[in-house]
């Protein structure tokens, strides 16, 4: 049996490492200070995991267990860590860090107007932008299990099963070509208009309110999430969605759609060009070349009339703001795209805005964009605009001690378990 001292030594191990990556967050211009709230939350969970074996060793009980317990512990942590070391590496800093800074400037809007709803709690780490083998974009909701996303092999003790069954924040995983193919953070918008529903408990609402349209309630999540992502784009975002699909394959059969959550692509860019259309989104003179086709007409009725269900009123979570109010918007146009491609900047004043014209720059004239580098001056322009200081709410606010309080609580009572077996 490993003796107690070499347990603690275990325990003090990981609590110190913790420590360690916390300082990054702290004070003026530290590496990590954007990723307070989400360090803050991750450590939180794992020093009441850290304080509940110290609990059980200080007992004289489940001892045994504790070892493979702590390996746990370090698993769940690799999968956080993993996310947060990319950051501290001058090859994946940049892109992370500006669509971090994408993602935010989505979410940002609706988080502030729920809490000015007054409630007691209210979701305050923003999502968080990953790299993974997926081909395609994929948001990780707040609260969800995530077991099967760790980086290798699965938990061996029930207190560490415990431990994956709540993601403490918001993930969005990308491919990890996008880190070369800049447009295609547009699609982290679309992302976070699913964390939006899910963090926000929107999905009653919008299911009510598409009720009355001839959408499928498969379709809502992300008919809803692309509506965010245009609002927040502009018409880069359908441009850029047709050109990433494209790269995906067919669509699959009629029958087989009807089954799936994703709408087909000429439904979802009607259903964009319809959002843009009313919210006063000037249409270009020419549509760029993905969307020639699909867009070239005028709005169906049965688009506007899901676009009108999800923007003309305002929503109670938002104390009764609009989307359209909740999220920014400084569209981006071929002047923009054509200022990226001369050379210069786009002068836009919003990080979405910035990557949409880097992205109409590339559909524009894909060897002059390449040529002139506008994706990494995109990623340098939008960082210009990131303010200082961290993001969303500080650590200590009504719903991370009750969930960290929770967790301990969990961890215990699976450690006693374990012991008794």
């Amino acid at each position: 049996m490993t003796a107690p001292a070499e347990l603690e030594s275990l325990l003090d191990g990981l609590g110190d490492e913790l420590t360690a990556w916390r300082r990054l967050t702290v004070g003026e211009r530290a590496p990590l200070e954007k990723h307070h709230s989400q360090l803050r939350s991750v450590e939180g969970m794992l020093s009441e995991g850290i304080a509940a074996a110290r609990a059980e060793l200080a007992a004289g009980s489940g001892a045994a267990a504790l070892p493979v317990l702590v390996l746990d512990l370090h698993h769940v942590w690799d999968y956080f860590r993993s996310k947060f070391a990319l950051r501290r590496l001058d090859e994946y800093r940049g892109y992370l860090d500006a669509a971090d800074e994408l993602a935010w400037a989505c979410y940002e809007g609706p988080l502030r107007a729920a809490l000015g709803t007054g409630g007691s709690t209210r979701p305050k780490e923003p999502p968080l932008v990953s790299f993974s083998r997926d081909p395609a974009p994929r948001a990780h909701r707040r609260g969800g299990q995530y077991r099967d996303l760790l980086p290798r092999g699965g938990m061996h003790t029930r207190a560490g099963v415990q431990l994956v069954r709540s993601l403490p924040f918001p993930v969005i995983d990308v491919p990890w070509y996008y880190g070369s193919h800049v447009p295609a953070v547009l699609t982290v918008a679309h992302e976070v208009g699913h964390h939006i529903e899910d963090d926000f408990g929107l999905t009653e609402t919008i299911t009510t309110r598409l009720a009355g349209t001839s959408l499928p309630e498969a379709w809502i999540g992300e008919v809803f999430a692309d509506v965010c992502a245009s609002l927040a784009c502009g018409v880069a975002y359908p441009a850029i969605l047709s050109d990433v699909l494209g790269t995906l394959g067919p669509e699959p059969e009629e029958e087989i759609r009807e089954l799936s959550s994703h709408p087909p692509l000429d439904t979802r860019l009607r259903i964009c060009r319809a959002t843009l259309d009313l919210a006063g989104h000037e249409p270009p003179k020419t549509w760029p070349a993905p969307l020639a086709e699909a867009l070239a007409e005028r709005t169906d009725t049965s688009s506007a009339k899901v676009a009108a269900a999800l923007l003309d009123d305002g929503y109670p979570q938002f104390a009764d703001r609009r989307l359209p109010d909740l999220l920014p918007s400084a569209p981006a146009g071929r002047l923009h795209a054509d200022r990226f491609l001369a050379g210069m900047p786009s002068g836009l004043p919003r990080v979405p805005s910035v990557f949409a014209a880097a992205a109409l720059a590339f559909l524009t004239c894909p060897a002059e964009y390449r040529a002139r580098r506008v994706g990494a001056r995109a990623v340098s322009e939008a960082l210009a605009l990131r303010p200082e200081g961290p993001r969303g709410e500080r650590p200590g606010t009504a719903g991370s001690a009750e969930r960290d309080t929770a967790t301990g609580d969990q961890l215990l009572w699976a450690l006693r378990a374990a012991g008794t077996k």
